[in-house]
């Protein structure tokens, strides 16, 4: 009985370890490659909403306002195919429209984006995600040969907290 055990035990440890360590594990975060080139200048053909929000006002955060901008991305490959960088910039399309919230009439804490920005895009078949996390800023699409939507977040905080975002899917461009 206990020769029996003992190869029993160093079988099943044998197995355990081999289970464990021995098998290569399949890396299911690696990116795919990049279904086309999406390298080139992409612009927005109508205006899209961004809605600004700040805690400014109290404790959470909360939207205070609304404006329209034309929004261009120009990417740039970088020597990994599934990097690029992204150069965004946006002239305004409407002016600041305020939306009622707990700042009332006096200032709404909002302070505009710079533009232009660089992002660091990663593209995973027909996805981008481009961040530039140092500034709380991400896009967030998808892309065909001569379209991409998708959308933008921007949150960083300071003294308090304030950025912008656009619906989901609202954010959409044209190869020009």
């Amino acid at each position: 009985m206990g020769r029996r055990w003992s190869a029993a035990t160093l079988i099943a440890s044998t197995l355990l370890v081999l289970g464990t360590v021995g098998c290569a594990k399949e890396d299911l975060t690696a990116a795919l490659s990049p279904a086309r080139n999406i390298a080139g200048t992409w612009r927005t053909a109508f205006p899209v909403r961004f809605y600004y929000q700040t805690d400014f006002c109290g404790v959470a955060k909360e939207t205070v306002g609304y404006a329209d901008w034309n929004v261009t991305f120009v990417i740039t490959k970088t020597s990994d195919e599934n990097v690029v960088n992204v150069e965004m910039s946006a002239t305004n399309a409407g002016s600041f429209q305020r939306t009622p919230s707990s700042c009332g009439s006096g200032s709404t804490g909002y302070i505009p984006s710079v533009w232009p920005t660089t992002l660091r895009g990663t593209i995973s078949s027909t996805s981008l995600v481009a961040t530039k996390s140092s500034w709380g800023m991400s896009y967030d699409g998808s892309f065909t040969t001569d379209l991409m939507m998708g959308t933008w977040n921007h949150w960083e905080c300071l003294i308090y907290c304030f950025g912008e975002y656009t619906e989901t899917n609202q954010l959409k461009l044209t190869r020009q």
